[in-house]
């Protein structure tokens, strides 16, 4: 597995929708019978339900990690009626260095992928992989923050569909009050094959807070709320795509479209 770290200072989704474009590689005899994008602000993980896995390094007893579910969000998000809550992080660090916290999505929250392999039984290997699954061919990633100027930075690690883990840096977090962070996912990243379906999703997998040497030591509080993407939700359609090998490839399509149906109604709702 690759790992690549790609660093992104604070941007705006509408920045990102302004600077570029995305269009289906994947051409018909007779062309496309829509616009080859979908551009879609979908909420990913709203924290209303259970909050994501925090741990430390050094571990406790060198350090000190709770995390919970609190009522509260950013007042921009007012509009969304159905996001209460937040989740609230609160660390601390015996002794200064290269500390780090871990926020890692809950263990139900598995994506399985195929590796194009066969075991022995001649069936396909599928790998879980522990994380968000990102919909469509995602163009940004945002997350609401609440800061206390405490001298931290944030990063985002997100998995393609080859295996490769994709770092990125939110920023710093020495600021106060809710503030939204923003990274742009470069074209060059994979999300989608010159075959049918095209798009090939990416993973969230985890948020990383790293410290430095001369970060001061006293408990650090944040809050984060509204994991959110802006995305392309287009995959060409074709004449005869309805038309299916057998059961299985029937069932893995309708999956495909329930999924994206499900995620054009929550961007719609404006929360998941």
């Amino acid at each position: 597995m690759k790992v690549k770290i790609i660093k992104y200072g604070l941007i705006s989704l509408a920045a990102v929708l302004l600077s570029s474009g995305l269009t289906a590689r994947l051409q018909t005899p007779i062309g496309d019978d829509v616009d080859a994008m979908e551009l879609r602000s979908i909420v990913v993980e709203g924290w209303e339900k259970q909050p994501w896995e925090a741990t430390t390094y050094p571990p406790p007893p060198l350090s000190k990690v709770e995390v919970n579910l609190v009522t509260g969000k950013p007042k921009n998000l007012g509009f969304d009626k159905s996001d209460v809550k937040s989740m609230g992080l609160r660390f601390s660090f015996v002794y200064p260095g290269y500390n780090k916290v871990t926020l890692t999505p809950p263990k139900d929250k598995i994506v399985e992928r195929p590796i194009g392999q066969l075991d022995k039984d001649n069936k396909p290997i599928v790998r879980k992989i522990r994380g968000i699954e990102l919909p469509g061919k995602v163009k940004a990633v945002s997350v609401w923050v609440l800061g206390r100027a405490n001298e931290y930075t944030l990063e985002g690690w997100i998995e393609d569909w080859t295996g490769d883990t994709h770092i990125y840096h939110f920023g710093s977090l020495d600021f106060v009050g809710w503030r939204p962070l923003t990274i742009q996912i470069p074209e060059s990243v994979p999300q989608d094959i010159d075959s049918y379906p095209q798009t090939k999703t990416l993973v969230f997998k985890k948020f990383v807070i790293r410290s430095t040497p001369e970060t001061s030591m006293e408990p650090v509080v944040l809050f984060f709320d509204s994991l959110k993407v802006l995305t392309d939700m287009y995959d060409v359609y074709f004449d005869g795509a309805d038309l299916d090998f057998d059961a299985k490839d029937r069932e893995y399509k309708e999956r495909l479209k329930k999924y994206a149906d499900q995620l054009r109604k929550y961007s719609s709702a404006g929360n998941k």
